[in-house]
């Protein structure tokens, strides 16, 4: 089971790495992120100077919520030297989301991608969680579709600190 489990998630990336090779030149979309809890907190997610994690999720995702410890330990850890961007999925109820938040006291940016245009403009993600890192100048660097891999995401990190 775990085989074929890892041969979907091979395929999925695989699908995600081609939709995302089709958005043009690999860079991030011309988009403000707007913080959930504190809407004068924006990020423009083309040009975000720092290295930065854009993790689409869901409220309902069993995944998504088992990796939110180890984001949180990669935000501990580099600080201010990175940017996270939670993208909430257009389907997340906004009440639910809030109180999600609110309750674990995520210490990172969330966003709440009330119309889709974040997951499109990112080549358009469907699966959650997936991981975008972005460069300093936006350019995406790094994508994983389903369980994070933490070892290589720290390592592309370190590659533009």
């Amino acid at each position: 089971m775990r085989s074929l489990i890892r041969r979907l998630a091979g395929i999925l990336t695989m699908a995600s790495l081609l939709a995302l090779s089709g958005c043009g030149s690999n860079k991030a979309p011309a988009i403000e992120a707007q913080n959930l809890l504190d809407a004068s907190q924006t990020l423009n997610l083309a040009q975000p100077k720092k290295p930065t994690l854009v993790v689409f999720w869901a409220t309902n995702c069993s995944s998504c919520i088992e990796e939110i410890p180890s984001i949180i330990a990669l935000q501990k850890m580099y600080g201010d030297k990175i940017h996270i961007v939670g993208v909430a999925m257009s389907f997340d109820d906004p009440t639910t989301l809030k109180n999600f938040v609110v309750q674990r006291q995520l210490p990172y940016m969330i966003t709440h991608d009330t119309s889709g245009v974040i997951a499109l403009g990112f080549g358009k993600v469907f699966v959650t969680p997936t991981n975008i890192l972005l460069s300093p100048d936006g350019s995406i660097i790094w994508k994983n579709v389903g369980d994070l891999d933490k070892a290589t995401l720290q390592k592309r990190i370190n590659e533009y600190l």
